[in-house]
């Protein structure tokens, strides 16, 4: 009986080990299956948000347009007049729709994902304010003409006009030679554009960590200011400024800087997955001739 009742045993033993073995089998089979369903749930296209680049452009214009109404609502009409003779309305248009996906918008954008929003916007605007109080000083230069070569031309609203137009077909021209599949598509933004040319200065200037507020400030500002310069909204400021008010334009452009900024710091990773480079520079281009045209013609 005891080889007998050592053999069961025995048995049962071999039994039990093969059940553990048939449970290890199963657990590995069902977190193999786990995995290969996540390597295709990763594998599948991600779906882009909803909404397409048309819209989301066009919300952020309507918006603008109901925003400056209720700000006019009730207001006499002189003012609106005043505000366009100014320049004041040209200048923070075409500011505004410059900016928007611009370089110093995503380098906007990028700093504030790193650091507190408020010094960012700061220093970015102090830096935009900066530039445009030089373009337009650079602008009345060229509209005071020495007395020998001034004329009975207007050379100074000749030269704005032209600057005007050029930067009007640039726009059209760059925006026409970009992919269809570019738009609305922060992967395609990424891989060329303002946004990689963003992403590589703040790389290159910002190496370590910013820590004190003071330090966040000068980046912001710097940054800003270097990548600014030479840029179509400073022309743009010029032209205008030698065109028509210094103050109205000065105004106008600060006014169209800060809230561009505002946008890219606040929501300027979600607008880059709708923002279509294509779209906004045929927007700016189309307005840049308008704006030439009104120009010459004396509209504004």
């Amino acid at each position: 009986m005891k080889p007998i009742r050592h053999d069961v045993r025995v048995q049962m033993s071999n039994v039990n080990v093969g059940a553990g073995s048939y449970e290890g089998d199963g657990a590995n089979r069902h977190e193999e299956h786990l995995d290969n369903s996540a390597t295709r749930d990763s594998n599948k296209p991600t779906k882009p948000l909803s909404g397409s680049s048309f819209q989301s452009i066009g919300a952020v214009l309507l918006l603008c347009t109901l925003a400056a109404g209720f700000f006019f609502k009730g207001q006499p009409s002189a003012v609106v007049s005043m505000l366009a003779k100014s320049g004041f309305t040209a200048a923070f248009t075409l500011i505004f729709v410059s900016e928007i996906g611009d370089k110093t918008f995503f380098i906007a954008a990028l700093l504030a994902m790193q650091y507190q929003k408020a010094l960012v916007l700061l220093g970015s605007t102090a830096a935009l304010s900066l530039m445009t109080i030089v373009s337009v000083i650079i602008g009345r230069v060229f509209q005071s003409v020495p007395t020998q070569f001034q004329t009975t031309l207007p050379i100074g609203e000749y030269a704005a006009v032209v600057l005007l137009a050029f930067f009007g077909f640039k726009s059209i021209k760059d925006a026409l030679a970009l992919p269809d599949s570019a738009n609305g598509n922060i992967e395609g933004n990424s891989e060329s554009g303002e946004l990689a040319e963003a992403e590589e200065l703040v790389k290159e200037k910002v190496s370590k960590k910013l820590t004190s507020p003071l330090e966040v400030l000068w980046k912001s500002f710097s940054l800003v200011f270097l990548a600014e310069w030479g840029d179509r909204s400073m022309l743009a400021t010029i032209a205008l400024g030698a065109a028509q008010s210094p103050l109205g334009v000065a105004s106008g452009a600060i006014a169209g800087h800060l809230i561009a900024t505002a946008l890219a710091i606040v929501g300027g990773a979600f607008l880059a997955n709708y923002l279509s480079e294509k779209l906004v520079g045929l927007l700016g281009g189309v307005l840049f001739l308008l704006f030439a045209a009104a120009t010459l013609f004396g509209v504004f």
